[in-house]
């Protein structure tokens, strides 16, 4: 069998993992051919104090598109993208995307990353772009504030991300992960198909953030009727208060071979049980997939948040403090590290809340 091939088009560091430095390994730790094409090509992420490089513009990528279509290398069976930086190069990635979509039937997944915690880090005529972007999308990972910023709506409660979730599907989208969003395990209890007694919260670990209020990501799939409904999970999540880059370039590359992963089963294996532990419950095969990818995201970030807590001799770490560089390298997701979790997510402990309203 031939090895699905992803296109993953976002930034390039030299050191550290953001952007494609996060993406390629787990990709091809999972059995994916990955070809990058670079938006930024920086020698450090933007969290240090200085970095070098510069960033390609849209004429640059669409160069580097034709190069590959002259050789007869533009056939993917996946495409990703990432941080892209300006309107012109989104302007010049969404026609490359277009034109693949032409000549095959590539699934993308596109992850809009414009910004985080109520603040745009790119400028805002990228917006509009993302939201005629995303109808080419087989499925969305943005974090919290950016589906706020594609839907043009806040969330509240569980009922307003309903209503994210579904501005996002009607735009065309057939799978929206939202990967950080903040909600109260009690409402999340109360909407859930089969309730649990704790809405999905997590334990409190040492340097975990302690909140009335949880993290989850809550994922949603449909087909491309309007008029069937979606089934919405919640997995919930701990948190720790630590200097975290990266993320969430590593979470869509995880959920493009998970997902690929997931609707290569049938229904009947995901309901099944098995060595996983995904057994316990018939779960989507997006909500599957979402399971592996928090498992492996859970990993990688506590055994990243243990070797930050170094610098300050045992205590938590935080923007101010990783102000050097060698404290923003200490800092770097340990991905490497990290290798058995990528492959071979521990999800015994782990639900998938179905919602309803």
């Amino acid at each position: 069998m031939t090895s699905p091939r992803v296109l993953s088009i976002q930034s390039h560091m030299v050191s550290g993992y953001c952007g494609n430095k996060a993406a390629t390994f787990p990709l091809q730790l999972l059995g994916f051919d990955v070809d990058v094409m670079n938006t930024v090509n920086f020698s450090n992420h933007t969290g240090y104090s200085s970095w070098a490089g510069e960033k390609a513009t849209g004429d640059q990528l669409t160069k580097l598109y034709e190069g590959l279509r002259a050789n007869g290398l533009a056939e993917y069976t996946h495409l990703l993208t990432g941080y892209i930086g300006s309107a012109q190069s989104l302007a010049a990635v969404t026609k490359i995307i277009q034109d693949l979509q032409s000549h095959g039937n590539p699934f993308f997944v596109l992850d809009p990353v414009m910004g985080d915690n109520g603040e745009l880090y790119v400028q805002p005529d990228v917006i509009p772009l993302y939201r005629e972007l995303m109808k080419h999308a087989g499925a969305i990972t943005p974090n919290q504030f950016e589906a706020e910023t594609l839907a043009d709506k806040k969330i509240t409660d569980v009922k307003s991300c309903f209503e994210v979730i579904d501005i996002l599907h009607n735009a065309g989208v057939k799978n929206v992960i939202i990967t950080s969003v903040t909600l109260s395990p009690k409402d999340i209890a109360a909407h859930a198909v089969n309730p649990t007694t704790n809405g999905g919260q997590q334990r409190q670990e040492e340097g975990e953030e302690k909140d009335d209020m949880s993290m989850y990501c809550v994922c949603s799939s449909r087909s491309g009727d309007q008029d069937e409904k979606a089934r919405v999970f919640a997995i919930g999540f701990p948190t720790y208060d630590g200097y975290f880059t990266g993320t969430g370039d590593l979470f869509s590359a995880l959920l493009v071979a998970r997902l690929f992963e997931a609707e290569s089963s049938s229904p009947t294996d995901r309901g099944a049980s098995g060595d996983d532990g995904l057994g316990k419950e018939p779960y989507s095969a997006l909500a599957q997939a979402c399971l592996k990818v928090v498992a492996t995201m859970k990993a990688v970030v506590l055994r990243t948040f243990l070797a930050q807590k170094g610098i300050t001799s045992g205590g938590q770490m935080d923007r101010t403090q990783a102000s050097s560089a060698t404290g923003v390298k200490r800092c770097e997701l340990r991905l490497i590290q990290s290798k058995v979790d990528i492959e071979k997510p521990d999800v015994k402990d782990m639900d998938a809340i179905e919602l309803q309203l």
